[in-house]
């Protein structure tokens, strides 16, 4: 499979590329920016032997690219997945892939009309201790899933220019870290709440959330608790409360080199498993290239896009509120995503 990246930022370099070059039967032959970063994608382009384009239209032109990834602001990331798709492309675009869940049916649609698969990127979704984290639940050690913590969070300092400060690119604690705390209990649970309820604050002198705290309830005594912030960190951790125990995995995040630990109490005792170190984006690329190849669903399918939308906009308008807010769906929709995830996982 032959890539293209749109965007030369230095999480870029350090994490997707080399993942890219690192999966066998895929190569990086593309890469664009914006003008002002034309020169760091130049030399990008050349370390990894691939072509520097102009500009994103041109690359999504290129016929030696069959899939793009795509990395920019949160406001852009719905105009160009439905352009790459309109290009012919196959598509891996960072989360969140829309900001409201119009977007995501927009680009649903969109991938049905040009037989391409999109998906959504949560690496963290990829290492084995979160698999591992799953089937200790399936297994029934903990009992009945009942509460999910999340907790995740990096900083970023003011004033340093980082487009998550920027309002009109999308940007705040929400749609970006908040992303993977929200993503957390509604993987676990299967479907979205009923209802959440959260407190948005900004640092002093910034207009977009920076740190937030949420509940959400998913009926049946069933809920999450999540945290998440650009004011502090780093931290990306949760926990499985069931019944008869509980899973904790510390570091969610954890990185090439680093074992994931998961720690699981219950009335027997407490033990620590050791999950051996995974490059988890590696993994996420090797994942959607299979699907890719074979013509399978997508290993996060875009019914588990569309809830991740539609609670993040609830959350925003329950702080706005400042009080409760209903995640709209109907239960026949949500028994239908959740029938699709599980098949798909």
């Amino acid at each position: 499979m032959r890539w293209g990246v749109l965007g030369a930022t230095s999480y870029i370099a350090t994490h997707l590329m080399p993942a890219i070059a690192a999966t066998p039967g895929c190569a990086l032959t593309a890469l664009a920016s914006r003008p002002e970063r034309a020169a760091a994608a130049a030399e990008l382009a050349r370390a990894h032997g691939a072509t520097a384009h102009p500009d994103y239209a041109t690359l999504l032109a290129d016929p030696a690219v069959d899939a793009v990834y795509v990395p920019l602001p949160n406001t852009d990331h719905v105009e160009w997945t439905l352009r790459a798709l309109a290009a012919g492309k196959h598509v891996l675009v960072e989360k969140p892939m829309a900001m409201d869940e119009e977007g995501c049916a927009r680009v649903e649609k969109a991938a049905e009309a040009a037989s391409r698969t999109v998906m959504e990127a949560f690496m963290y979704r990829f290492h084995p201790q979160q698999r591992r984290a799953a089937e200790i639940l399936a297994s029934g050690e903990i009992g009945e899933l009942r509460l999910v913590r999340a907790s995740f969070a990096f900083r970023i300092e003011s004033g340093s220019g980082n487009i998550r400060l920027e309002p009109g690119l999308g940007g705040g604690a929400t749609w970006d870290v908040g992303c993977y705390a929200v993503d957390v209990p509604l993987f676990f649970f299967g479907r979205a709440p009923h209802r959440v309820s959260a407190r948005f604050s900004s640092r002093p002198g910034l207009t977009v959330d920076t740190s937030a705290v949420a509940t959400m309830d998913f009926g049946g005594g069933r809920s999450a608790v999540v945290d998440y912030s650009i004011d502090y960190g780093p931290r990306a951790a949760f926990e499985l409360q069931g019944t008869r125990g509980t899973v904790v995995v510390r570091n969610a995040w954890a990185m090439d080199g680093e074992d994931g630990v998961l720690t699981v109490l219950t009335g027997d005792g407490v033990r620590e498993e050791t999950v051996p170190s995974a490059n988890h984006y590696r993994l996420q690329v090797e994942a959607f290239a299979r699907a890719v190849r074979e013509g399978s669903p997508a290993p996060i399918p875009l019914a588990d896009s569309r809830r991740t939308a539609r609670v993040g906009s609830a959350l925003v308008a329950s702080a706005a509120a400042g009080g409760a807010a209903v995640v709209t769906s109907t239960e026949a929709t949500e028994a239908t995503e959740a029938t699709k995830a599980a098949g798909a996982r």
